[in-house]
């Protein structure tokens, strides 16, 4: 955030410059500011990937999984095995994109391009199928479900006792 708000301090130093400057000098502060606005358009965009929110790919993958185990309904389980295998999928793209050589890399971030595409639709799949779930109380009848049917399996005592608190 400093780099940005230096270079935006630099921008704004140079157009002060330009309207005070004679007609000789302009040209060449046109051009300081040309690239100095590049500067601050480079530091902008390095701030908005660091305060994106979004997650490195391998963390994505990993809260999926935590939601997977923890997902009672097979529908929501199905949508976010879809989304974790469209994960993956853009992670390996990732990885092959580093190691690729520089002929192999534009075809390989097209296939990275659909890829993402297809991450975005699962994970706005999943975003429905959770909300739907939650607006007709199916998850917690799930989770019910799931806790008599673990009762009703359960044969020892002890376990019986344990899973009824």
């Amino acid at each position: 955030m400093k780099a940005q708000l230096k270079a935006a301090k630099k921008v704004a130093a140079l157009k002060k410059a330009l309207k005070a400057a004679p007609p000789a000098k302009k040209a060449a502060i046109k051009a300081k500011l040309a690239v100095a606005k590049k500067a601050l358009a480079k530091a902008t965009a390095k701030v908005k990937k660091v305060f994106s929110g979004k997650k490195p790919i391998k963390a994505r993958i990993a809260a999926i999984k935590a939601k997977i185990a923890a997902a009672a309904h097979p529908k929501r389980k199905a949508a976010l095995k879809a989304q974790l295998k469209a994960a993956k999928k853009v992670a390996a793209l990732k990885k092959a994109l580093k190691a690729a050589a520089p002929a192999k890399k534009a075809a390989i971030k097209a296939k990275l391009a659909v890829a993402k595409k297809a991450l975005a639709k699962a994970t706005a799949k999943v975003q429905k199928v959770t909300a739907k779930l939650r607006a007709g109380g199916k998850i917690i009848k799930a989770r019910i479900a799931a806790i008599k049917a673990k009762i009703a399996a359960a044969t020892h005592p002890k376990k019986v006792a344990a899973l009824k608190k």
